[in-house]
């Protein structure tokens, strides 16, 4: 019999279930649901792809201490120092400004304290520039100069 560690996450809780049978089926109650038999899809998808997941340090939030050059103009490569940007895999991406506008931003991730970005068009005064990662974001503001 092959023992897998099952994790089932609720909202904000969570359980953990340790020599679970991969080919049984597990019994959960779950307040306010009453009971009955539930078709939950996995999110982890097909096969061991969970257990080829990366593992991102959740606690280690990532923080900017420099942006360089600043000021910087539209086309400009800057680089982002900083603390806990992860691994690679980890990294999730830059932005200039509002994230919510979807301007995709050419990144390299170099190491986890260093980034490289292209600055994309925007218009010239103070934005921020963000680093995301799977444990949070940081910014810093930096000064957009005309083209």
């Amino acid at each position: 019999m092959k023992t897998k560690t099952l994790l089932v996450i609720f909202g904000l809780g969570a359980v953990l279930f340790f020599g679970f049978d991969s080919t049984a089926s597990a019994d959960v109650n779950i307040p306010g649901m009453g009971s009955g038999a539930y078709d939950v899809p996995s999110v982890g998808g097909p096969g061991d792809s969970v257990d080829k997941a990366p593992v991102c340090d959740m606690r280690a939030r990532p923080k900017i201490t420099k942006v360089e050059p600043d000021p910087m103009k539209p086309g400009d490569k800057i680089t982002i120092k900083g603390e806990n940007f992860g691994t690679k895999e980890c990294f999730v991406g830059v932005s200039f400004g509002s994230m919510a506008d979807g301007t995709k931003i050419s990144f390299k991730y170099v190491n986890e304290t260093t980034v490289e970005a292209t600055v994309p068009a925007t218009k010239p005064g103070l934005t921020r520039v963000n680093v995301v990662t799977n444990a949070g974001s940081s910014q810093a503001i930096v000064l957009i100069q005309s083209k």
